[in-house]
């Protein structure tokens, strides 16, 4: 089982299309961070000690929280907004950290990051060792994507190697 974390805050835009792609080879599902109601982390440390995995706070993040235990792969698609994932992938991305090192354990993490800049952007080499800092520390694979989608013919290029990165698994 995969699940597809889709972070852009524009519906159908370019990360959309990527990640609607990948879901259709892959077979996962797509969760679309703006269209969930989860709170950003508070860093009390209630869910990793007496919450037993569980956050105190009443949001929509224990659903995608036991989808991403269940899941054998994670993938993360956004746009890079100011040389970062979104805010609104950000917020579910740092929800995960109630899961522990057995959650994690044989997970693969791929990440496809697009904007307004080349494939070998120093954004993208930026954002690829940010990822793989985070998948060393929890001990899992990375495949890291960064493309293009600087207009319709840059997107056609990046759609193709989403295509390719998907039909990799």
């Amino acid at each position: 089982m995969e699940i597809v974390i889709a972070g852009s805050p524009r519906k159908g835009m370019y990360s959309d299309r990527l990640a609607q792609a990948y879901a259709e080879i892959t077979g996962a599902e797509i969760i679309y961070a703006r269209n969930v109601k989860v709170g950003p982390c508070h860093g009390c440390g209630w869910c990793r000690t007496k919450g037993n995995g569980i956050c105190v706070q009443k949001d929509d993040m224990p659903e995608i929280l036991e989808k991403a235990k269940k899941a054998d792969k994670i993938a993360i698609f956004s746009p890079v907004y100011w040389w970062q994932m979104t805010a609104q992938t950000k917020l579910v991305v740092d929800r995960l950290y109630p899961m522990g090192e057995e959650d994690w354990k044989g997970k693969t993490l791929t990440v496809v990051m697009n904007g307004a800049a080349k494939d070998d952007d120093n954004e993208f080499r930026l954002l690829n060792g940010q990822f793989q800092e985070m998948a060393d520390f929890i001990n899992i694979g990375l495949r890291f994507l960064g493309v293009d989608t600087t207009d319709d013919e840059a997107f056609a290029k990046a759609l193709e190697k989403v295509r390719v990165l998907a039909a990799e698994e």
